[in-house]
């Protein structure tokens, strides 16, 4: 797992609510005023409800800094979802969706997690296949967020004060988690121990139960939500290591709306939160405990309401706890729904029941749709999308190219035709969309593989040919040093180290990308490279990994692919680490990857790899992918996992002269 080797500034904003310009201006301000910041999250809608996303276009400044955000309470403008698709999440340059569940890791080494949507009890365990679009939590969209490898192992919730107590549980270590974790609405049980709750002014009425579970496997270092009005910053709880003594913490903060209404006083709600997240490896130091913090919330929730009470002190707490257990269980007696509860039915504030005892919710008809759902394929609002007749009709109308017809009630904003075509078939609105996003050629500063750009580090080129040249990368995933060497892993084989990349000199952003009558001429000599490399580290009794991450928009867009030597002992381990790897991040690798890859053509996003034993897998980007993937895989082979980020691995310039000159020797023989 990559950690974060410098301390990090963050700036977190409260829901923009499409008020676009005044988010950029806002941003540019505290950045000069209080920066530079290395990431920005939006917490909560970036877009108002109803909002068709022509607020990007007016846009006449750009993100000074990384801007990340995932769904709120309302479903993104369909051009926003049809730009999403195109650029693999890039909306404008520095403003990226995250994705509606997920963990995103950084090159700096920030974790970021996510959990988009509102949550509805009724709707959470509707199969993904029918709410995916939708912006509510689903069950498939909390277990693929738990099952990523890199939120922490699970605990034993059941049991965890006692296994604290007596030294049994085993526990992540400090520095597995995650860093930040967004999500719309709050997990239950904050309120609990808090002393500034009861004064904060905001209402926890909207919970999510299963985000609970989410917070206390990734226990993050600060938690945002944004649901409802208001602002509040809870005091910090800790989380126990295995010797019970608490070394991590959490931080909840919830953020009132940049783009929402002022208050009686004249003010908004605080509506953003900078802050520094220290370095976090395992040779930095435990933070220390904070001076207002209080038990853990989600662990007291957690704990059985008929658990033995040794301290009379904590007697309050657990019939808190009592309360919050009831709530999430639906229980009913004695103990009932606290001042702040609203049912959702009746939507009463103060209460004597549960949604489930609400008298008004026995007299709805849930089996069919509210008076406001339309069906998404007929328009229909008689039925849910699950129970349309015209689903699976395979004589259903469609268009030249195949794709059904939208139903006659629909009308194309684009150029006004009525159930002709959707919107993204238009051909209006498909050239628009092309002469839109021409991809325009980065200039000399800013592209980091060009060689015209000054900045490229020339001492680390060991070939250069008529269309590519071989390169060394900076913080090569080989260790080359003896203090590197020293630090474990399998040793180097290849003098120099041998993790080279093979870049175009031409500017593509991706081999796909390359126009054809270019094409030819530059894959057969990248071609000719890779089988020289491949010959040079076989006398080395190493094979080489290949692989390219084809992204159409990105910071230094130009296309190039890796190649890294692995002992040859592993050839048949490689396929295999990549396809298990894979299915535990929810990567879907293409059963004929060539194939996909001339399907999607030139406008396509994707991850190739070629492995030694001669598997070629592909990967088409559909959203959020970490960069650090392939090279996360080759560090697990190797035994370097404290490698995975090049930013960990620098050498001095001396170091890697001699690193470029020792590879260009060993391989000169094998290319001319």
């Amino acid at each position: 797992m990559a950690h974060q080797p410098q301390p990090l500034k963050i700036l977190a904003i409260g829901s923009p609510l499409s008020a676009l310009g005044t988010l950029v201006d806002k941003v540019t301000s505290i950045n000069s005023k209080h920066g530079p910041f290395d990431a920005c999250v939006i917490v909560g809608d970036l877009f108002k409800q109803d909002s068709d996303g022509s607020e990007l276009g007016s846009l006449t400044a750009v993100f000074p800094v990384p801007t990340y955000f995932t769904i709120g309470k309302y479903a993104l403008p369909q051009s926003v979802k049809d730009k999403i698709k195109e650029t693999g999440g890039e909306v404008v340059r520095n403003l990226v969706f995250l994705g509606k569940s997920g963990v995103l890791s950084t090159a700096q080494g920030l974790k970021i997690a996510y959990v988009g949507g509102t949550y509805d009890e009724e709707v959470y365990n509707i199969p993904s296949s029918e709410n995916s679009s939708t912006s509510s939590i689903s069950q498939n969209d909390v277990n693929a967020l738990l099952s990523n490898p890199l939120i922490s192992p699970a605990t034993k919730v059941e049991d965890s004060l006692a296994s604290v107590r007596d030294g049994t549980s085993v526990l992540p270590s400090p520095f597995q988690g995650i860093d930040l974790l967004l999500t719309s609405p709050p997990p239950p049980s904050l309120s609990l121990l808090s002393p500034s709750f009861s004064s904060s002014g905001i209402s926890l009425a909207t919970p999510a139960p299963p985000l609970a579970e989410v917070i206390r496997r990734a226990r993050p270092r600060y938690l945002f939500w944004a649901d409802g009005e208001g602002f509040w910053e809870r005091e910090p709880w800790g989380w126990s290591g295995s010797d019970g003594k608490e070394e991590r913490w959490t931080r909840a903060v919830k953020l009132g709306a940049l783009g929402g209404e002022t208050s009686e006083g004249g003010k908004k709600p605080r509506w953003f939160y900078a802050f520094s997240l220290p370095a976090q490896t395992p040779t930095t130091a435990l933070p220390k405990r904070p001076a207002n913090a209080t038990p853990n919330p989600l662990i007291m929730a957690s704990a059985p309401a008929h658990n033995e009470r040794k301290r009379p002190a904590l007697e309050d707490q657990h019939a808190i706890a009592g309360e919050d257990i009831a709530m999430k269980k639906g229980r009913t007696g004695p103990t009932g729904p606290p001042d702040s509860y609203i049912c959702k039915v009746c939507k009463k504030l103060i209460t004597q029941h549960w949604i489930q005892d609400c008298p008004q919710r026995k007299e709805v008809d849930h089996s069919k749709p509210p008076s406001n759902y339309s069906c998404k394929i007929c328009g229909s609002h008689e039925h849910f999308i699950r129970e349309c007749p015209e689903k699976d009709k395979s004589d259903a109308p469609r268009n030249p190219q195949g794709r059904r017809l939208p139903p006659q009630n629909y009308v194309c904003r684009a150029c006004g035709a009525g159930g002709q075509h959707y919107l993204r078939d238009c051909p209006v609105h498909v050239e628009k969309e092309q002469e839109k996003h021409k991809k325009k050629e980065l200039g000399p500063a800013e592209c980091w593989f060009c060689l015209s750009n000054p900045k490229v580090t020339k001492h680390l080129i060991v070939a250069i040919g008529s269309e590519t040249y071989v390169t060394l990368p900076k913080g090569q995933l080989i260790p080359t040093t003896a203090a590197q060497v020293a630090q474990g892993g399998f040793k180097p084989l290849v003098p120099g180290g041998g993790h080279v990349l093979i870049i175009p000199i031409a500017h593509h952003p991706t081999l796909m990308s390359i126009p054809p009558e270019d094409a030819m001429s530059i894959i057969t000599e990248l071609e000719s490279y890779k089988s020289s490399l491949r010959a040079c580290y076989a006398a080395y009794q190493a094979v080489p990994v290949t692989f390219e991450i084809g992204r159409l928009s990105g910071r230094g867009g130009h296309a190039h692919v890796q190649v890294v030597p692995v002992p040859k002992e592993l050839t048949d381990k490689v396929a295999h680490a990549f396809r298990v790897a894979g299915e535990k991040q929810g990567i879907d690798w293409e059963d004929e990857p060539e194939r996909a890859l001339a399907r999607v053509g030139p406008t396509g996003n994707y991850f190739k790899v070629e492995c030694p034993d001669g598997t070629k897998m592909v990967h088409l980007l559909k959203g959020n992918f970490d960069l650090q993937f392939g090279r996360m895989i080759l560090a697990g082979l190797l035994g370097l996992p404290h490698r995975i980020d090049w930013k960990d691995c620098g050498q001095t310039e001396a170091e890697e002269k001699e690193d470029a000159q020792k590879f260009k020797k060993a391989f000169a023989p094998f290319h001319s």
